[in-house]
């Protein structure tokens, strides 16, 4: 549903220099690759990718019976979805320094909470790549 959304917003948010977008609502879990990223897919391996533009978090599980909802993904999963899960959880956003920042997904679904996504965020003012 958002694949549209994320298209015709990537040029105003990159332009802004933002780093991610966190969306709510959907009962589930999933973290995209930035659109503009897209095109470096198949050239790169994840770790070596260079991602211009923001990365798009969907968290919106932490309802109780309306995160069964999840289950319902799009299938194929797209190619620009790197994690995703229908399960309870919370997020950890923790800002290091200036340019970094990371980022936990954390299932409560076990006995104790698992970190079952992480990824670090740069800050893309503080990448002269990314210079508007």
């Amino acid at each position: 549903k958002s694949d549209g959304m994320k298209k015709s917003m990537e040029g105003l948010l990159y332009g802004a220099r933002v780093d991610v977008v966190f969306a709510g609502h959907v009962h589930a879990y999933e973290r995209f690759l930035a659109q503009s990223a897209k095109i470096f897919w198949h050239a790169f391996t994840v770790t070596k990718l260079t991602v211009r533009g923001p990365v798009h978090i969907t968290i919106g599980d932490g309802e109780t019976v309306k995160a069964l909802l999840a289950s319902k993904y799009i299938d194929p999963k797209p190619e620009t979805s790197l994690f995703r899960e229908a399960s309870f959880e919370h997020g950890r956003f923790k800002v290091v320094n200036t340019s970094h920042a990371l980022w936990e997904w954390h299932r409560n679904d076990d006995v104790q909470s698992i970190v079952a996504d992480t990824v670090w965020l740069r800050s893309h003012v503080s990448d002269p790549a990314c210079k508007v």
